[in-house]
């Protein structure tokens, strides 16, 4: 069976409440996914600590593992196209919700005028679709983005990420995700309109990362503290990158 790679077919996917119950334990419970997590929400939060921005737009917010997270945000609209999803990003944030509303809506028709967002960022979403849908998703993104705006993108590296699928097998993976050298994950930003302005490599040992994660049950919290601390060293072939850009007019 082939990997989702429709928006349609990817909407239908996260309609299903077990997958949405799944998702926060699948992307922060095991060592190595808590990791990641922790190193994507300090990107995001230093980012918008320098940017200082008034109006903040996350699409594909999904159970708010990221909303929940982040600091500073004097107003933000979350949006996704999952109702289930949305329901449990709403009752993460709690009463009041705080700076953020939250909408369902399709992320390649966004609901909001021109020049509206002084940043957007979006994880695990535009890496799920083909080149043609992927464009569609930058042009919204420089829709609604204003002058210089930030966008914030995650990507996987191709060297690392795809020996690792061959070893668990690539019938594994339910959805597509498109793998990148470096040079070509920036020809297509900077194709998009977008001028990349900082590319920041995570993960940085994964295969080593990774074996240790599989000894998370035999080694407990020493696997957690080893897969921490080999993040700390100097490392030139990341599993997953964060990409900040700006718009270019």
């Amino acid at each position: 069976m082939n990997p989702i790679d429709r928006p349609d077919d990817l909407k239908s996917y996260y309609q299903d409440r077990s997958v949405v119950d799944a998702y926060m334990h699948r992307r922060t419970a095991q060592p190595l996914n808590g990791l990641l997590h922790r190193r994507q929400v300090s990107f995001l939060n230093t980012t918008i600590s320098a940017r200082a921005p008034r109006a903040i737009l996350e699409i594909a917010c999904g159970p708010g593992r990221l909303t929940t997270a982040v600091h500073g945000v004097p107003f933000g609209v979350a949006v996704d196209a999952s109702q289930p999803m949305l329901e449990t990003a709403r009752g993460r944030l709690g009463a009041g919700g705080g700076a953020w509303s939250f909408l369902r809506t399709d992320a390649f028709v966004l609901p909001f005028g021109d020049a509206s967002f002084d940043l957007a960022y979006t994880l695990r979403f535009v890496r799920h679709f083909q080149m043609e849908d992927r464009q569609r998703l930058y042009r919204e993104v420089q829709r609604v983005l204003r002058p210089r705006g930030a966008f914030i993108v995650d990507a996987l590296n191709r060297e690392v990420s795809y020996p690792s699928r061959l070893k668990q097998g690539l019938d594994k993976y339910e959805i597509y995700d498109v793998l990148y050298h470096r040079d070509e994950l920036v020809k297509e930003l900077e194709a998009s309109g977008f001028r990349v302005l900082a590319v920041e490599g995570m993960l940085k040992h994964f295969p080593l990362q990774q074996r240790l994660n599989r000894l998370r049950f035999r080694l407990g919290g020493l696997a957690k503290l080893l897969i921490d601390s080999l993040e700390q060293i100097p490392g030139n072939s990341p599993s997953t990158w964060m990409v900040l850009c700006e718009k270019k007019t």
